[in-house]
């Protein structure tokens, strides 16, 4: 969906690189086949699988007991089990919500909405906006918080926001949702803002304040799993409440990222098969968030510092006007970096940049390898480049524009 919308917006501004096109037109039928196509393509067959020894159930389990599970009318026992069943989105209940759609429906509608609105101000509801501005669509996102993406600093998140605002998205912030109210196709969704209710038009109302495990549809809830605040409650080692049994992903309500999922997984069977030999690390998780330019962060944010009591250092950098950019057309980015105060060593990034999702990898090395100022300083960078910028801030350059939290 995103890759669909950053290609609409490059061939409708084609012309500004010398080639002409005729009028662009959107057709939202091929982007859906598309969509289908890729998850087709992504997910791995069972076979795959089965030749390693693994037999594969492709249903809905329901647990019968501790060991026991019910897969299409067969019992399947394990000594140790793995949840990793992942999320559903979370509905509120507020009235007319059954006019609503999910984070779950709105990738795959049978008509592109011209006018969308969105409930949610944080990951799920900025790709989403982003996207569908991209394609054409009237977006409002509607947000509870001050400002959007709240696990990040004030200042990145604003400057997301402003750009998205450039592209025609409206925000209601710091804005609560009473009800819903008209008919499939045009719904009125009614939000409280400074004291007033104010009636937001669209053709579709999306839902997407975050994603909650759901124990009840494993038949989990029977067992008397502790729960913590989005799935399981789990030890450092990812094992439940109930000692055979351990969780990952979602499931295990740590981080709601792909990557960290992937992890939990490999790690929740290596302490299941061995008996809880390593312990889960989130010291440095790289997170990217699919809007345009994208929005990247791994480690400590300058408010979590704060929190701490870390004495840090910070570096802030607007990227636009570099060489790259300006070559590309992709002239828009923002760095925030966090420093320790006495060893220079990189704790935090921050970033928008239109390669976030590559150079966060790169700040994720320099956190766990405990790189210093003065070591990255000393790599050679590629002119032009987006991660020329994020090298000499890391750098010789970051001394210049750091201010003692």
């Amino acid at each position: 969906m995103v890759r669909s919308g950053r290609i609409h917006q490059l061939v409708k501004s084609a012309g500004v690189f010398g080639t002409r096109t005729g009028e662009v037109a959107l057709d939202w039928d091929a982007v859906v086949s598309r969509q289908h196509e890729v998850v087709r393509a992504v997910q791995p067959p069972p076979e795959a699988f089965e030749k390693l020894g693994v037999k594969v159930h492709l249903a809905e389990a329901r647990f019968v007991d501790p060991h026991t599970l019910e897969v299409n009318g067969q019992q399947v026992q394990g000594e140790k089990i793995i949840i990793a069943a992942g999320s559903e989105p979370v509905v509120p209940p507020l009235p007319g919500k059954e006019l609503t759609i999910t984070s779950d429906q709105v990738l795959f509608l049978p008509r592109f909405p011209e006018r969308l609105t969105l409930i949610g101000a944080g990951v799920i509801g900025l790709e989403m906006a982003g996207a569908f501005a991209d394609l054409g669509a009237r977006v409002t996102v509607v947000g509870k918080d001050l400002e959007i993406l709240p696990t990040l600093d004030t200042d990145v998140a604003a400057y997301i926001r402003k750009i998205l605002e450039q592209r025609g998205v409206i925000f209601h912030l710091g804005s609560t949702v009473e009800r819903f109210s008209g008919r499939p196709g045009a719904v009125t969704t009614h939000v409280r803002t400074e004291g007033t209710t104010v009636p937001i038009e669209s053709a579709q109302v999306c839902l997407a304040m975050g994603r909650r495990f759901n124990p009840t549809r494993l038949g989990a809830d029977r067992l008397g799993l502790a729960l913590g605040r989005l799935g399981l409650k789990v030890t450092p080692y990812l094992r439940s409440s109930i000692p055979h049994i351990y969780a990952a992903g979602d499931a295990a309500g740590n981080q709601q990222l792909t990557p960290t999922a992937a992890y939990e997984g490999k790690l929740a069977a290596v302490n299941a098969l061995r008996g809880d030999v390593e312990r889960a690390d989130y010291t440095a998780v790289p997170q990217t968030i699919f809007t345009t330019p994208e929005v990247g962060r791994v480690g400590l944010t300058h408010r979590e510092a704060l929190r701490r009591g870390v004495k840090c250092h910070v570096a802030t950098h607007d990227m636009r006007g570099a060489s790259n950019g300006r070559a590309t057309g992709e002239d828009a980015g923002y760095l925030k970096l966090v420093f320790d105060g006495a060893t220079e060593k990189v704790l935090g990034v921050q970033m928008v940049s239109y390669a976030a999702a590559e150079l966060i990898q790169l700040a994720t090395l320099a956190i766990r390898s405990g790189a210093d100022s003065q070591f990255l300083s000393s790599q050679l960078s590629i002119h032009p480049s987006h991660g020329e910028r994020l090298l000499k801030i890391f750098g010789h350059d970051h001394h210049e524009v750091c201010q003692p939290a």
